[in-house]
């Protein structure tokens, strides 16, 4: 972040220590996905109106009025939440569940300093039972909509749910509603009258997508699509990424899988390893640190600097895998 003001030697050490504090706060998590500090980049300007740090490990930054009300009902109902910027001028917040594999919930909105929200998006997933997924996101809908956009939009939405609506806009006093029905998922997006969406801060790291292959390469994977290493008989350790026009990384997933739950978790901290060992900038060390923090085999999903992070995996018999997912947001509504 560039620093415009006097000063500036004095600054960069203070955030420097800052972050260090920050790293070494992070600790293990519960049955809860769990929310850490987060931060986006800016490009300097009015600190009051910058993505940045939204307070100490598991703290979510300032929320009054309708934004406070939602997300103390969400994380009753078993929701974690965490800002990905929070800032003078508003915030973005996200609420997320998860319940096995094939199960998940969010709850992503923006908010104006009051707490007045001003855009929204729910979804919900459930692989198995797409009436599973319908009561979640049924669920979900009240507990943001109700106070928010009123009663009698969250009917609307729900009646056209109910109709068997796979795409559809739903207009309704508070603002107008994307909804997209594919089976297994719903999700309905939308913003409110008069009111524009929040712009998101870019995020990448200095990495590129071709120093990434090369680095791995040379630590013996085979690089196609992704760079894949076997371990034992069946099992693999693998890692992926992303770029922009194959550039700077904007998206990392590491996952493992091997014959037994040693195994496969040991796969996954030499394919964490060998990644963060080239990934530079974009807060590689929080997220680092993060994932270290929550590798018990529970699930989590949070954002984290900047990022949106999932983590995730299984066993069945004596076959076991885990799967991390670093991700840029995407918000549209």
């Amino acid at each position: 972040m560039p620093l415009v003001i006097g000063g500036g030697v004095v600054g960069i050490v203070l955030i420097g220590l800052l972050v260090f504090l920050g790293i070494r706060a992070f600790s293990g998590g519960d049955d809860t996905p769990e929310s850490q500090p987060t931060s986006g980049k800016s490009e300097g300007g009015d600190p009051s109106t910058s993505p940045s740090t939204s307070g100490g490990t598991g703290e979510l930054g300032n929320a009054t009025g309708q934004a406070k009300s939602v997300t103390d009902k969400l994380q009753g109902m078993g929701f974690g939440c965490s800002d990905l910027f929070n800032t003078g001028q508003g915030a973005h917040r996200g609420c997320f569940k998860l319940d096995g594999n094939s199960r998940s919930s969010e709850v992503i909105f923006q908010f104006k300093s009051d707490g007045t929200i001003i855009a929204a998006r729910v979804a919900t997933d459930d692989e198995d039972n797409n009436n599973n997924a319908q009561v979640a996101f049924g669920q979900a809908l009240q507990a943001i909509g109700n106070d928010t956009f009123g009663g009698d939009s969250v009917t609307k939405i729900q009646d056209a749910v109910k109709t068997g609506q796979r795409s559809t806009e739903v207009g309704t006093n508070w603002g107008s509603f994307q909804l997209s029905n594919d089976g297994s998922g719903l999700q309905v997006s939308g913003h409110k009258n008069g009111e524009e969406s929040l712009d998101l801060p870019d995020q990448t790291f200095d990495t590129t997508v071709a120093q990434m292959t090369t680095a791995l390469k040379a630590k013996s994977y085979v690089c196609t699509s992704s760079c894949r290493k076997d371990v034992g008989k069946y099992g693999s350790q693998r890692v992926f990424v992303l770029g922009s026009r194959n550039q700077q990384i904007n998206m990392v997933e590491f996952s493992a899988s091997a014959d037994s739950g040693s195994a496969t978790k040991g796969a996954m901290t030499s394919a964490m390893n060998d990644a963060f060992g080239v990934l530079k900038g974009g807060n590689a060390a929080a997220l680092k640190a993060y994932i270290q923090a929550h590798s018990d085999g529970k699930q989590y999903a949070a954002y984290v600097g900047g990022w949106k992070v999932e983590i995730d995996g299984g066993s069945t018999g004596d076959y076991g895998s885990q799967r991390v997912t670093i991700d840029h947001e995407s918000f549209y509504a």
